[in-house]
């Protein structure tokens, strides 16, 4: 068996982070997912809702399937540049795309 880490390191002798370490990264990672894609449909549905046709057009993936899973992801991603290529096919600018800026 190798040696101990040193104390402190939070590493197991395998040199891995230890389960709880790492349970607790999977878990704060999901919720940051959710979080984000969950911001991401409301601005959607604002689209949607302030009568916005290439929105109500591109868009189709709901907040779970896309922070959960990785077709909803990718149907995500898919729909966002959908998206982009309708306002740019009907406005010929992209001044309308500002709202897709995430801080």
């Amino acid at each position: 068996m190798p040696d101990a880490p040193p104390a402190g390191t939070g590493k197991d002798p395998r040199g891995e982070a230890p389960m709880f370490e790492r349970l607790h990264t999977a878990i704060t990672d999901t919720v940051t997912e959710f979080q984000s894609h969950r911001e991401l449909t409301r601005a959607i549905k604002a689209r949607i809702a302030s009568g916005d046709q290439e929105a109500v057009e591109a868009f189709r993936t709901g907040t779970l399937a896309a922070a959960l899973t990785w077709r909803g992801c990718c149907a995500r991603g898919e729909e966002v540049a959908r998206y982009v290529r309708l306002v740019l096919d009907a406005d010929g600018t992209a001044d309308r795309l500002a709202w897709l800026r995430r801080p």
